[in-house]
């Protein structure tokens, strides 16, 4: 006899909300959302501003703002960040773009929805994730047991 399948069950980990808004008259100063992710690491919302940062705003920066942006971004300002975000704390980043617009970049700690599969029973199947069998040298006479005990 088949077991029926058992489905992901839902699980709540830590992940790191990231945006990046742009604010400007055209839009009467109302928040334009640039980009927003979840991510699962705080060296990965640093490295997404670090390269926002060097790739996509330079030319819009006053020589100012470039100066500060470059700062931040090669010179260890994202270092203080990321040590914010190992604390749970938020952190974020504001430049001043030409033209009266300022772009925002804010990053906080959050929890992420994930899917995990469920844990298997202590005398569970051995080919099922996170089995000790899984990670172990599988006997073939341990598997023929297990499958003809079900």
């Amino acid at each position: 006899m088949r077991t029926p399948l058992t489905p992901l069950r839902p699980a709540v980990e830590r992940g790191y909300r990231f945006e990046a808004l742009r604010y400007g008259p055209a839009t009467g100063f109302v928040p334009e959302p640039i980009d927003l992710r979840i991510l699962a690491a705080p060296q990965e919302a640093v490295r997404a501003i670090r390269i926002q940062l060097r790739a996509n705003h330079l030319f819009g920066l006053t020589p100012r703002e470039l100066i500060r942006a470059l700062h931040w971004a090669d010179q260890g300002g994202w270092v203080q960040a990321l040590a914010t975000l190992h604390r749970g704390e938020p952190c974020g980043f504001t430049l001043m773009l030409r033209g009266g617009r300022h772009i925002e970049w804010t990053y906080r700690s959050t929890p992420a929805p994930t899917t995990v599969p469920p844990r298997s029973p202590s005398h569970g199947n051995p080919y099922e994730l996170g089995s000790p069998g899984r990670s172990e040298g599988i006997d073939r006479a341990q598997v023929s047991a297990r499958w003809a005990g079900m």
